[in-house]
């Protein structure tokens, strides 16, 4: 059996860890409770969407994370028998990497899967294993980058991107938070998944996509 580094292994491992935490977190939002007056109360549904649409930063956050870490020790230490497609660049370090991989700029979007598919065309043959994945999945991870934004900024650009965005999903203007999106049941049209609207909340269905793929980007586990 192919194994990847230990490296390799810790930041799939982190980063599924991260999402089954806020997965969790979401799903115990109608149960939570807090102290008011002296007495017992459920957190109020705009406050649970509030929470919403802080762990779902934290999600995208660990996300981008997840593609930068990845993506360099591939560059540097992938074992050149775990992938099909091989390096078209060889270094032995990360910061010479990262250095690479920036270009003349100071920092990756990771956010932007077209720049990230971009780069692993640069680094890896047929951009592999990001190209595949990240080609299938544009649609949700633009879709995922317009909620973060919105839940980020209140800039004119990332409310119209989201209004936008609920207009083509919906076929209707439609005034829904980015918190109420995310808690909700995932709506028809939303997802290029095909069981997309199987899932309990939006935020499920979003993790369960940035899961597999981190499983198709670091596929093998050290067993």
């Amino acid at each position: 059996m192919v194994r990847v580094s230990p490296r390799l292994l810790h930041i799939r491992t982190s980063f599924e860890k991260a999402i089954e935490t806020k997965l969790e977190f979401i799903a115990s939002l109608s149960s939570l409770k807090k102290t008011a007056g002296g007495r017992i109360l459920a957190v109020a549904k705009p406050q649970q969407e509030i929470l919403g649409e802080m762990a779902f930063i934290a999600l995208f956050t660990a996300w981008e994370q997840f593609l930068e870490d990845s993506f360099i020790w591939l560059v540097v230490e992938a074992p050149l028998s775990l992938f099909r497609n091989r390096h078209k660049v060889l270094v032995t370090d990360r910061n010479t990497a990262n250095d690479l991989i920036c270009g003349s700029r100071k920092y990756v979007e990771w956010a932007n899967p077209e720049i990230v598919r971009e780069k692993a065309k640069i680094f890896f043959k047929n951009g592999e294993p990001y190209e595949s994945i990240l080609s299938s999945i544009a649609n949700d991870l633009l879709r995922m980058r317009i909620i973060r934004n919105r839940c980020v900024h209140y800039s004119q650009h990332a409310m119209k991107q989201y209004d936008n965005m609920l207009l083509k999903i919906y076929g209707a203007r439609k005034r829904i938070s980015p918190g109420g999106l995310l808690t909700g049941v995932p709506p028809r049209g939303l997802s290029t998944a095909s069981n997309a609207i199987t899932y309990a909340t939006v935020f499920e269905l979003y993790g369960d996509i940035l899961m597999t793929a981190c499983a198709k980007i670091i596929p093998v586990r050290n067993r």
